[in-house]
């Protein structure tokens, strides 16, 4: 377990060997994405757990061995069950504007007919960030919420026999980073670059974005421990020509496990890597699912960093499995009164 404090939000990560000792009680809110990665699904063993309103993201593109149908009927048929009214949007996952306007129009919607502040649940685990993050933040900035929990349940990838780190496939075509709604930031263009980058196994088309977006000083936020053996050690391979070549010294890499967005979120602010006098900052999400929250809690603290997604040509299959350790992330508007 992880808790960290800044400014007016308050974090604490736990977790578990199951979902069921992690998710239970009511929300007003949810947030869910079927797709071909089997941890979609792993919230649906919790029986103990009831939403109001849940927002399904139904992306069009789809795998051929039919595994986001399967899912998609499985979370379907849980939420018949466990909500009292399930919401489907539907469109292309990496049509921003199209799919992000949807999500925010339920959003404001819900928030319009609860008269009070929404509990809000959010599965990170197979939601692309650009929308995960952009609910959590808009809904914090907006004073729509007391409090948020995400859940992720951490991936266990298929083994990859390459004598070179090459990328894993997870998407297809050249990545454009993308700043995420409600994590704008204020960059100044008469300032200095600063990026602060998660690293993950897509290490050259983290290497291609930083080339084109050409900062003057980029830190890292690095796995480790990482979700399985082997990992962290994958991670540094397929990076390691990077952080060289921008000669990133130890002192800025800031270490957090690989599942911990609250462990990221705190190491981040004791490093404080940030030079806000002379750098415009940007946070570059090219890791975790939790490290990009991470990433999100620390901008939305701060203010002034900009948070950007990769925005791929496409999304790719990949037969993702749980591994069977699973985090949930408690965040708390310190400002918000207490709701009975």
């Amino acid at each position: 377990m992880t808790a960290h404090k800044q400014g007016y939000l308050f974090g604490r990560s736990t977790s578990a060997e199951s979902p069921t000792a992690l998710l239970a009680g009511n929300f007003d809110l949810g947030l869910f994405s079927p797709s071909w990665d089997h941890r979609c699904e792993s919230f649906t063993a919790c029986e103990g757990l009831f939403i109001d309103t849940s927002l399904v993201l139904n992306f069009t593109l789809r795998d051929d061995f039919g595994h986001q149908d399967r899912h998609k009927q499985n979370i379907d048929a849980f939420l018949k069950r466990h909500s009292r009214t399930a919401v489907p949007i539907t469109g292309d996952a990496v049509d921003l504007h199209q799919m992000w306007n949807a999500i925010w129009d339920k959003v404001r919607e819900a928030a319009l007919q609860k008269g009070k502040g929404l509990r809000i649940l959010v599965d990170l685990s197979t939601c692309p960030r650009y929308y995960s993050l952009g609910l959590i933040a808009g809904a914090i900035e907006c004073g729509m919420t007391p409090s948020i929990t995400a859940f992720y349940a951490e991936a266990r990838y298929p083994d990859v026999q390459r004598p070179h780190p090459l990328d894993r496939p997870f998407s297809v075509g050249q990545w454009r980073a993308v700043a995420v709604p409600f994590l704008l930031g204020m960059p100044d263009p008469l300032k200095r670059k600063h990026f602060v980058v998660s690293v993950g196994f897509e290490g050259l088309k983290t290497a291609r974005v930083l080339t084109k977006e050409d900062p003057d000083r980029i830190s890292i936020l690095f796995p480790d421990p990482g979700s399985r053996p082997g990992y962290n050690e994958e991670t540094w391979s397929r990076n390691c020509e990077t952080m060289e070549q921008f000669r990133v010294p130890e002192s800025q890499i800031v270490r957090a496990a690989a599942g911990d967005a609250i462990a990221a979120w705190k190491n981040l602010s004791r490093n404080a890597p940030e030079r806000p006098v002379t750098e415009s900052t940007f946070y570059l999400c090219c890791g975790t699912k939790p490290h990009a929250l991470g990433f999100a809690l620390r901008a939305l603290s701060l203010r002034f960093p900009t948070v950007l997604y990769n925005l791929p040509e496409k999304h790719a299959f990949m037969d993702t499995q749980p591994n069977g350790v699973y985090w949930k992330y408690d965040i708390r508007d310190l400002t918000f009164p207490e709701i009975p």
